[in-house]
């Protein structure tokens, strides 16, 4: 599935692609909010959802850019140029 056919369903239809073909990358705390990071096939969703209440409060789907290298800096690359 690609991102353009994903954003074409129902949240319906793209939470239970989420829930079943989603691999959670990486799940933060932020204050009340619970940030995670889902891969779907080749593309990502972002999901923050409010900790009390344990409703979801924003789903976004994406490729690339910012909402993205917010996650890789946290993980840098390090390279051994020796070998």
């Amino acid at each position: 599935m690609k991102l353009y056919e994903y954003k074409q369903l129902n949240d319906n239809e793209q939470y239970n692609i989420l829930w079943n073909d989603g691999v959670l990358i990486d799940a933060c705390i932020d204050g009340k909010v619970r940030k995670l990071l889902y891969a779907i096939h080749n593309f990502y969703v972002e999901l923050w959802y409010d900790i009390a209440t344990n409703k979801i409060l924003w789903k976004l789907s994406f490729k690339q850019g910012l909402l993205l290298e917010k996650y890789l800096a946290k993980y840098p690359v390090i390279f051994d140029l020796k070998h």
